[in-house]
């Protein structure tokens, strides 16, 4: 018994006395990006929505994208979550679903997505929240082509759209170009 004491008690006085272990690892930022758009309708006649459109995006990587290139590029999704703020009660969003950013030259890259959004919009022609779109819940695509200022910021030009893909009627659909700022993790 005195032996196991004994070795107990030099076990943890060489701990007490040890160096400390190497930190812990730190994982990557849960966000891949943070984009911010301002983005105006691109719908004609009755499809046309007033005012100025705000778009904030969050992008996850939980796959890790970056890096990757041709089919396994497409099995390796980014993910975003987006809002579209209308600033004269027309139709806003929620949206989500997943991204592709490819390079093309240089700092110049494409980024695809497409997922589902749920809209305020009316659901007529004559509902005064933006044109009838059929259905709050709605397929949602978009393309931006955009710059990399340096390894932090980028600029993008976007075309998004949102519609229901003629599973209800009417299927007017919200479509808006914007410019935006975006912050790299």
């Amino acid at each position: 018994m005195a032996c196991l004491a004994l070795g107990a008690g030099s076990a943890f006085a060489a701990d007490a006395g040890a160096p400390a272990g190497p930190s812990p690892v730190v994982e990557d930022s849960i966000f891949d990006e943070a984009r911010f758009e301002v983005a105006a309708s691109l719908g004609s006649n009755s499809d046309f929505e007033k005012g100025v459109f705000l778009i904030p995006s969050l992008f996850f990587d939980p796959l890790h994208s970056e890096g990757r290139e041709g089919f396994d590029k497409f099995l390796h999704p980014r993910f975003f979550l987006s809002a579209s703020i209308s600033t004269a009660e027309e139709s806003s969003q929620i949206m989500a679903g997943a991204s592709w950013k490819f390079p093309v030259a240089g700092p110049t890259f494409i980024d695809i997505g497409f997922g589902g959004a749920l809209s305020n919009g009316s659901l007529d022609e004559y509902g005064g929240r933006g044109p009838g779109i059929g259905s709050h819940l709605l397929f949602h695509e978009y393309i931006a082509f955009g710059v990399d200022l340096d390894d932090s910021w980028s600029i993008t030009a976007t075309v998004r759209h949102s519609s229901n893909a003629e599973l209800a009627s009417p299927n007017s659909g919200l479509t808006y170009g914007g410019l935006g700022i975006a912050k790299n993790f």
